[in-house]
């Protein structure tokens, strides 16, 4: 057996364990299946093919997540995946298979060899759904409890108010269930969800880099799609965060594409082999920044956004129950929240004019840093620094082509359009992050780094 592939293999009760195999994962016990929330992405009841994505999706991510990576060794991996389904010959066909590890390559940044076997057939939710989804006209949106996918949320509803929205939930809304319901709040009862049906059991320390979610996430968003005959699956990512970490590589790691329309293209190409319908992925913020959606969304009165969370850090972190404050998700959310005239919140590391995090703590009576909270700020203000840079003058005009070439994938009359897009984005974005750090001391920790 060659060390170098990391055999997973995927079953179901009652098969046999493969011998061989590095990692054996039984589907309800390491991949678990929610049958109230499968039941609901039932009002048609799933079929077999229906059925095999949704093992498929979840068998991807979990190997992605117990996988470790050997930094020492670079980025890629080799993952070999058996995956039991009901039409092992449909699955295993180039036209399936083809799409299928063009979108898991793309995303993750590994090699992927994938067989299909012969699985115990209907195996999942076979009770219709109880929820009224006897609306139609219905778009699609994967919905966390962050600010991009709540102002995608309003803006929909004002901008297009003959839709009605499907939200599909990420298994992460049940962290803070009171803030969640204060977020559903600012829906009504059209604004009809789903949760996730699938969660993963993988332990304590997992592999981290888990660059597979938004495939488990959009796969399933995209099935509500068809299953509801919804229009299209929008993604409200800002143009920063959907751009930038696919630009601005970080060491040997692949470019972080998880919401990258590059990614959504093949994705939805997969999805149509598998499910015999066309699945559109929107993106439309692709050229805001989240500030711009911001304050787009605060001129049509959106209201409700301060509820979201937008940082990295758990609830392990001991933050008094607060977002940090410097790390990337909330650099960003506090850049945004300037230049869209907003107030901002509180954080753990609230004024960043002091010199070291411990003086910029909001209560100088909460622990005190660690190495680990430095090496997170100074990432985050990294992360925010080296997508700005890209406006400086002597920017290639080069790095923007090739962005473009990678958004629109073919040689298009759009390519020129597009990279100047880019670049307008990257200057506004280094705009609104000086403005931001402006407000701080010349020696605070968001300027000294």
């Amino acid at each position: 057996m060659n060390d170098d592939i990391a055999h997973v293999n995927i079953r179901w009760p009652g098969m046999k364990k493969a011998r061989g195999t590095q990692m054996d994962c039984v589907i309800t016990k390491d991949i678990r299946l929610s049958p109230s929330a499968l039941q609901d992405y039932s009002a048609k009841l799933l079929s077999g093919k229906e059925q095999d994505l949704v093992i498929v999706a979840g068998a991807v991510a979990y190997a992605d997540r117990m996988v470790r990576r050997k930094r020492a060794r670079g980025w890629a991996r080799h993952i070999e995946l058996t995956i039991p389904v009901s039409r092992p010959a449909f699955w295993n066909k180039p036209e399936t298979m083809t799409p299928l590890l063009d979108a898991l390559e793309y995303v993750s940044g590994d090699q992927w060899t994938i067989h299909f076997v012969q699985g115990p057939g209907d195996t999942l939710a076979k009770t219709q759904t109880s929820l009224d989804f006897t609306l139609d006209n219905y778009v699609v949106l994967p919905f966390s409890d962050g600010l991009d996918s709540f102002l995608q949320w309003q803006l929909l509803k004002k901008e297009t108010p003959e839709f009605n929205i499907l939200r599909v939930h990420t298994s992460s809304r049940a962290s803070n269930n009171a803030r969640n319901a204060l977020i559903d709040g600012h829906g009504d009862k059209s604004d009809q969800r789903l949760a996730m049906p699938i969660s993963l059991a993988v332990g304590a320390h997992p592999e981290p880099t888990y660059r597979t979610r938004t495939f488990l996430f959009f796969v399933m968003a995209a099935l509500a799609a068809h299953k509801f005959k919804a229009k299209k699956v929008v993604i409200g990512e800002n143009g920063v965060g959907m751009l930038g970490p696919a630009m601005i590589p970080f060491g040997d790691e692949c470019p972080h594409r998880t919401t990258h329309p590059a990614f959504t293209r093949r994705l939805a190409a997969f999805i149509s082999r598998v499910l015999g319908s066309r699945i559109e992925f929107d993106h439309p913020q692709l050229f805001r920044t989240k500030g711009q959606v911001l304050a787009h969304a605060v001129r049509y009165g959106v209201s409700g956004w301060q509820k979201t969370h937008s940082c990295t850090r758990g609830p392990r972190t001991e933050l008094d129950g607060m977002p940090c404050g410097v790390c990337g998700g909330c650099l960003l959310r506090r850049t945004a929240v300037h230049a869209a005239g907003q107030p901002d919140g509180q954080y753990f590391w609230n004024d960043l004019s002091g010199e070291t995090l411990d003086d910029c703590r909001a209560n100088a009576s909460s622990r005190e840093m660690r190495p680990s909270d430095i090496d997170i700020g100074v990432h985050g203000i990294a992360d925010m620094s080296c997508f700005a840079e890209l406006a400086l003058p002597e920017t290639p005009s080069d790095i923007f082509e090739r962005a473009a070439w990678e958004l629109i994938g073919k040689a298009d009359a759009s390519l020129a359009d597009a990279a100047k897009q880019i670049k307008t984005l990257a200057t506004t974005h280094a705009n609104e992050w000086s403005a931001f750090r402006a407000k701080f001391s010349k020696n605070g920790f968001v300027n000294a780094c």
